[in-house]
């Protein structure tokens, strides 16, 4: 791990990356030991690797295949609370975007990727605005089981390894990320809202956010961090 820490951060100089165990992401969230993952593993190692990165929020046949290993999880994490439980895999190596939600997000990565994170405390009101230099990079070993807190600004993370690309199951409260069938209201911050529990904010350089008319909230630099 340290080894591939100290390539990324050569061919990223100034971006400071971290482990997932150093002290620092202790804000953002927290790393979970002790549970049996490897048919978790096994599972996304079946599914090949995409370009594009693709985001499925609810995979009901992998919850019920997997199930001795993900409830666990679940329970632990989400204390009974009801859950969706997806994947995303392809890859990807810049911000783009950012977004948050109510409650808890886990990972369970079967690939090294890089998390680009920050809080929605920093977002600055009125406006909606986050500065991109707030952001905060650390590097997961594949094989972790990674709990984000909820309003961590979070949004595609970085593969590590091009040839692998990314590939993790990903659980939210259930509902998260499906389409708004409520009027959403007139507050400020409800401009950020596109999906349910999704709070968002591209960088102007994200031409699908423009076009679907997002809130274009990030300034700073749109990150592109180079891979292996």
């Amino acid at each position: 791990m340290e080894d591939i820490l100290k390539k990324l951060n050569e061919l990223n100089p100034g971006e400071n990356i971290v482990s997932v165990f150093d002290d620092s992401f202790k804000k953002f969230g927290v790393i979970h030991n002790g549970f049996k993952i490897d048919r978790l593993l096994e599972y996304l190692n079946r599914n090949q690797v995409n370009d594009e990165v693709v985001y499925i929020p609810d995979i009901p046949e992998m919850r019920r295949e997997l199930v001795d290993q993900l409830d666990p999880i679940m329970k632990s994490v989400y204390a009974g609370m009801e859950v969706q439980i997806g994947q995303c895999y392809g890859r990807n190596n810049v911000l783009n975007a950012l977004e948050y939600h109510q409650g808890s997000e886990v990972y369970i990565n079967a690939t090294d990727m890089i998390m680009l994170l920050g809080l929605d405390e920093d977002i600055k009101w009125p406006g909606g605005i986050y500065n991109s230099s707030l952001i905060r990079f650390f590097y997961a070993p594949g094989g972790s089981v990674i709990e984000l807190k909820g309003g961590c600004l979070h949004y595609a993370a970085v593969n590590v390894i091009h040839k692998e690309g990314l590939n993790l199951i990903v659980s939210l409260l259930k509902g998260t990320n499906f389409p708004i069938d409520f009027t959403v209201g007139g507050q400020e911050r409800d401009k950020l809202i596109i999906a349910k529990n999704t709070w968002f904010l591209a960088h102007d350089e994200y031409e699908p956010a423009k076009k679907e008319g997002w809130h274009i909230g990030i300034t700073g630099e749109n990150y592109i961090l180079k891979t292996l």
